[in-house]
């Protein structure tokens, strides 16, 4: 059983506390690098022609010691990003031999070795919206997922529920002229309460109705929204809708887009919360709960807490055993 152990090669990062698990044996360093990429979101450089076979498990590892394990006598350093995030820099010389970008590895989904029975694993289908439109259209090379589900993996952990990211697929709009609608949203002219008014209207008629929406996570990636959120969930749909950038927007009538702010999506808690309202849980008024109403926050830019009452957990593992989300209409919400 032991070669069993080693026979998917692992790197789960958990971004609230900065550690690492791992389990990789006879790994190509620049491989390592890259599964190390995709999970944790950073820019990777490394030494062009650095060669080195990597080996390590553990658990729990604060993210300069499991660097230092993994790469042994081989140099590395975290610098911060003036644009935000970290930059992971390896090296034999000096940090500025470090020029080769690496790129992302993706991995299987993590496989616990001694597995809790009580842990949920919820599959989540990821779908990004393509469009002629630019405010509709997303990219999936411009977002990584892995590291948003492993903080919010992080703090569903208090309920022993795992959401599970599969592949992206793309998905086309339902209905053209609501397309065409939400983009002239966007238009300097259009006022702010019209857009609030009009916006839900709207994607609610582009977004498809699947047939399996009480069966299945989905998250629906778009580029942006006029009217700023950092992810909502629709019920009707059973959908979570995230945009790409927040507080993007025309500059002029010749469509010049201004640069958006990508901070709320890159909030792990931000998913978390969502996720939460698709397991069938309310907004409530307390301060650090998970699901605070977001018009009751303290503080300027605050987001969501990270806390879940025992009834809360209660109530959401009970629709997490059904395998899919509440989905207005279609299912009971848990504890009705």
């Amino acid at each position: 059983m032991a070669s069993d152990a080693w026979s998917a090669n692992q790197v789960v990062w958990y971004p609230k506390v900065r550690t690492f698990d791992l389990r990789v044996k006879d790994v190509p360093l620049e491989v390592f690098l890259g599964m190390v990429k995709a999970e944790t979101g950073w820019e990777v450089k490394v030494e062009p022609g650095l060669q080195q076979i990597v080996s390590g498990k553990f658990r729990n590892k604060p993210a300069a010691d499991a660097i230092r394990l993994m790469l042994g006598r081989v140099r590395f350093a975290f610098l911060p990003r003036l644009e935000g995030g970290t930059r992971l820099l390896v090296y034999a010389g000096n940090t500025r031999s470090a020029t080769q970008s690496v790129a992302a590895v993706e991995q299987a989904a993590a496989v616990d070795e001694n597995p809790d029975e009580a842990l949920i694993h919820l599959p989540v289908k990821i779908h990004y919206l393509k469009s002629r439109y630019v405010s509709i259209n997303a990219d999936a090379k411009l977002t990584n997922l892995r590291p948003l589900f492993a903080g919010a993996n992080e703090i569903w952990g208090q309920g022993k529920v795992r959401f599970v990211p599969g592949r992206p697929e793309q998905l086309l709009s339902a209905d053209l002229a609501a397309e065409k609608e939400f983009a002239d949203l966007f238009k300097p002219s259009v006022p702010s309460a019209y857009v609030r008014l009009h916006q839900s209207r709207i994607l609610h008629r582009m977004i498809p109705d699947f047939p399996d929406r009480r069966k299945v996570f989905r998250i629906i990636v778009m580029y942006t929204m006029p009217d700023a959120f950092g992810a909502v969930y629709m019920p009707k749909k059973g959908v979570v809708l995230m945009p790409q950038v927040k507080f993007a927007g025309l500059i002029d009538k010749g469509g010049v887009w201004k640069d958006g702010s990508p901070v709320f999506f890159a909030q792990s808690n931000i998913l978390a919360h969502e996720l939460g309202h698709a397991l069938g849980l309310p907004h409530v008024p307390t301060q650090g709960n998970l699901m605070i109403d977001g018009r009751l926050r303290e503080g300027s830019g605050v987001g969501p807490g990270t806390e879940l009452t025992e009834k809360q957990i209660e109530s959401a593992r009970t629709q997490a055993k059904t395998g899919g989300p509440y989905v207005s209409g279609i299912n009971l919400k848990t504890g009705d």
